[in-house]
Parts: structure tokens; C-alpha cells; sequence
């Protein structure tokens, strides 16, 4: 199940993920201060990341599952930026992103909650942003000033 949320994210088939997901499933995307409906917020999240890697690759370095059916992945995320991503503009850098993400898996195989944690400042560094108080996130992104 894991493997292939991940799978999906890297191929920039969101529609795919939608299917895994229960209807009511919730997204943390705590970098962001973004909190939701993964069928809203988490769905327009991996629509931008694809769009604007479309080369993006995630590598699963270490998953396992914790006795409350909890997948906990530590990845890895890569890609050439090719539009405007989190109010970056394109400089067409290449990146590389450790991220931790938590899902949580219902009896019945599916996921019920997402929860995604990485080092929101490094992105920025990697996506060649100088100065981080000149990076203004819009309300679609938690609202926050970067």
C-alpha cells in the first residue's frame, strides 16, 4: 500500500492516490502549516509538485509498519524544477529532499490520514532562494509569511 502511494507521487498520478485514500482522509503537510482534506489540500499539493517536477523521483529509503498500522516512510525526493513551485520562481535547479511521511492504514487498505515532514528552508536553499523574508506563501498554502 505504502510503496505504491509512493510509487504515484513519483509518476504524478494523483488521481491513482485519490483511489487509495478514504473519502474523509486528512493531510498534514507540517512545512506548510497545511491541514486537511487530502482530497482538497493534499490532492492540489502533489498536483503542484508534479507540475512542477515532472521529472521528480521518489526513492523509499526505509518503511515500516508500527502495530497501530502506521506506515512510516523516511524518502527521497529529486527533481529539476520546471514552473513556479510554493512561490518560488522556476530557476530550473536541481533538488534533493529527505522527507518523513506517516500514513495511516484502515483494516480495509486504505489510507484514512497522511502526515509529510521536511526541512521547509532547505527546499528553499536547494531552489536557489537567497533571501527567505522575500518568499510570501498565498493562503492555498497555510497563509504563512517564509
Amino acid at each position: 500500500m505504502a510503496e505504491s502511494f509512493f510509487g504515484y507521487i513519483g509518476a504524478g498520478e494523483v488521481d491513482e492516490i485519490s483511489d487509495m485514500v478514504t473519502p474523509d482522509a486528512t493531510v498534514s503537510l507540517v512545512p506548510l502549516n497545511t491541514h486537511g482534506r487530502m482530497a482538497a489540500e493534499g490532492a492540489h499539493y502533489l498536483r503542484e509538485l508534479a507540475a512542477a517536477f515532472p521529472d521528480l523521483v521518489v526513492r523509499v529509503r526505509r518503511l515500516f509498519i508500527t502495530t497501530d498500522s502506521t506506515a512510516v516512510a523516511e524518502i527521497t525526493i529529486d527533481g529539476t524544477q520546471a514552473a513556479d513551485f510554493l512561490a518560488v520562481d522556476n530557476q530550473e535547479k536541481h533538488f534533493e529532499l529527505d522527507q518523513a511521511w506517516m500514513l495511516t492504514i484502515t483494516p480495509d487498505d486504505r489510507i484514512s490520514a497522511v502526515i509529510a515532514y521536511w526541512d521547509q528552508n532547505q527546499l528553499y536553499r536547494r531552489l536557489g532562494v537567497k533571501r527567505l523574508d522575500k518568499i510570501t506563501i498565498t493562503a492555498g498554502w497555510g497563509g504563512n509569511d517564509r
